[in-house]
């Protein structure tokens, strides 16, 4: 539709500009005269009940909801992060704890080999009052006996 007004033609040739609502007006009168007045629906056929018009929503309830779900996913990342923290200091005491019993297995299996070894053995065994062999032999557990004795 164009923003320009309608032009009416008048009786000298110039037009005149015409708005909507007096067009309206104009016609109105026109159709009431085109019906006789025995056709005509009295006033009150044309009165009726209106609804009340609805009341506009307001938009506090969805904007506590849209803060409300914002707090939640906040504090739910907070919780998440505490969590993750807690976890990461607990993993540093383990990592701590595992470094200690790997010195410690070490400390022990090197004092074990130094036990373990012939010089520490014969010492050990002298100590408590055993004399080393001047023969090797095999024992016979069925009879009790050495079998084959060999110098040493």
């Amino acid at each position: 539709m164009s923003a320009a007004p309608k032009l009416k033609p008048t009786a000298s040739g110039r037009p005149i500009p015409v708005s909507r609502s007096s067009a309206a007006t104009a016609a109105a009168p026109r159709r009431q005269h085109a019906r006789p007045e025995s056709e005509q629906p009295s006033r009150a056929a044309h009165l009726r009940a209106v609804a009340a018009p609805e009341q506009a929503r307001s938009i506090v309830p969805f904007a506590m909801l849209c803060v409300a779900i914002i707090v939640a996913a906040l504090a739910s990342v907070l919780f998440i992060n505490i969590a993750m923290t807690e976890g990461a200091y607990e993993r540093r005491d383990l990592k701590i704890e595992i470094a200690q019993l790997a010195q410690e297995r070490d400390d022990l299996v090197s004092e074990l080999e130094a036990s373990s070894a012939a010089p520490m053995l014969a010492q050990r065994a002298s100590e408590l009052g055993m004399q080393s062999a001047d023969s090797l032999g095999f024992v016979s557990l069925e009879q009790g006996v050495v079998l084959k004795a060999r110098a040493g």
